[in-house]
This record gives structure tokens, C-alpha cells and sequence, in this order.
């Protein structure tokens, strides 16, 4: 049984965590100040693979920066992770996949679109703290000529240094590469420049006939990144303040 992806966007508004605050700042401060806008186009962005993402994220996950993909099982986190592979490797792109947990599952990856021959799989099954896939991270990162590198955590939540995080967005900002990290919850924080949470994860049955697995209904959260028009001046890198919308992942056998 493979997921297939049909994707519906709704609009479903705004999502806050906690108060807006308003900060002033002196006029001398504000010259020297750069728009988060002017960076995010300066940076440019690499598409999710998924349309309705991609317009949460004004475009896709942020290049030379660290991205962030949450969900718990069943909301359909693998399945955006091999999407946004997929699309890189369809536009001619070098990429890496650091699996942590060994949790590829190669058909469906090639059911996705990911051409296997020129996918790099680092695996690193038995590794609970995710130390070894951190620094095969660091090591594929720092080669150089990847234009994506992601990190999957799988289901393990592991402690990671904040440390760690801070070398991979450097080394990202320094070799223009994404880096995308796929896990259960939010785990890099305010290093990441772009952030997607998966909830829901609802089943969907055919109700012609005898009932049916048809698919799963997910909702998707911006957490950080991104600007749109009509955020009412609220843009990328503010927590717990977005715009949704709804995903239908389609089975098929």
C-alpha cells in the first residue's frame, strides 16, 4: 500500500500561539535594518514538491538556510519529505538523504518520483541519540555541491546540542545548500528559517460500498517562514504565527 499524493489547499486563516508585540525602534537603528522580505528573495527558495506547501511557504524551503518538517506518524511527514526529494531530483539536483533511524522504505520512495541511482542514502540505523547522523550531516554538508541535504530523526527524539544546530546553519548559509530536517515535534527552534507542522492525519474511507481505506486529511501549519501579502505585516521567522492549509493523501495500491 503506497500514499500517493493529491493535494487540496484551503485557506483556513491564522494561527496564534501568543500576543503580538509591538516594538519600536529608534530611527538610527531602523536605516541599518534589512526587511526579512529582501532577505527571503535575495536567498531564493527550492519547491516542497507540493503546491499547497509551497504557497504556505511563499515559494518553498528557504536555499543556503535550515528547514524544518514536523508531524507526528500518520500526518504525513514521509510523504512531503520524499516529495520535496523528489522534486530536487527531478530539476537536476544533488541531494542527500541522512536516514537515522533506516526508516527508506526504497519502492515507496520510487513510487514518489525519487530516482534512487542518484539519491546519496546515508543510514544510520542503531543510533537512538542521533549522533552519527549529525555529523555524516556535517560531513556531506561541508563537501560541498549538494543543493539539498536532509536529516531524517524518523521517530527517535533525540537531544541534540544546540550546537549542533548553529554548525548546520552555518554551513548551510555557507555552501548555499537547503537543509531540510525531518522530525516527530519541532526540535531546531529559531535556527530554522522556514518550518512546516503536520497535524491531523485523519482517515478517509470510501463510503461506496463496504468501507474502504482511502486515504488520510492532514493539516498543514506555518511556523516560520515566509511573507505573504495579507500576513497583516506579521512575516518569516515569527513562532506559533501562520496560515494553514488542508492536505488529502490519497492511497494507492
Amino acid at each position: 500500500m503506497l500514499l500517493d499524493l493529491n493535494v487540496r489547499s484551503v485557506s483556513l486563516g491564522h494561527v496564534s500561539s501568543r500576543p503580538a508585540l509591538k516594538v519600536v525602534l529608534e530611527p538610527a537603528l531602523l536605516a541599518h535594518l534589512v526587511p526579512a522580505q529582501r532577505l527571503e528573495q535575495g536567498r531564493g527558495v527550492r519547491s516542497t514538491g507540493i503546491a499547497a506547501i509551497d504557497e504556505l511557504l511563499r515559494g518553498g524551503w528557504p536555499r543556503a538556510a535550515l528547514g524544518e518538517l514536523s508531524g507526528r506518524r500518520s500526518s504525513g511527514r514521509t510523504a512531503v519529505l520524499y516529495a520535496s526529494l523528489a522534486r530536487a531530483l527531478a530539476a537536476g539536483e544533488a541531494v542527500a538523504l541522512v536516514d537515522a533511524t533506516g526508516a527508506l522504505d526504497p519502492r515507496a520512495a520510487a513510487a514518489c518520483g525519487i530516482t534512487l541511482p542518484r539519491l546519496l542514502w546515508i543510514r544510520c540505523a542503531d543510533d537512538p541519540t542521533a549522533q552519527k547522523a549529525l555529523r555524516a550531516t556535517d560531513l556531506v554538508l561541508a563537501a560541498g555541491g549538494m543543493d539539498l541535504v536532509a536529516l531524517d530523526l524518523g521517530d527517535a527524539r533525540p537531544r541534540v546540542p544546540t550546537a549542533a544546530w548553529l554548525r548546520l546553519k552555518h554551513g548551510a548559509e555557507k555552501q548555499g545548500t537547503t537543509v531540510l530536517v525531518s522530525a516527530l515535534s519541532r526540535t531546531v527552534g529559531a535556527f530554522a528559517t522556514a518550518a512546516v507542522e503536520l497535524a491531523g492525519g485523519a482517515p478517509q474511507f470510501l463510503t461506496d460500498g463496504p468501507p474502504l481505506f482511502q486515504g488520510l486529511r492532514a493539516q498543514a501549519l506555518r511556523g516560520r517562514g515566509g511573507t505573504a501579502k495579507n500576513d497583516g505585516g506579521r512575516g518569516q521567522g515569527q513562532e506559533g504565527v501562520g496560515p494553514c492549509a488542508s492536505l488529502v493523501f490519497l492511497c494507492r495500491s
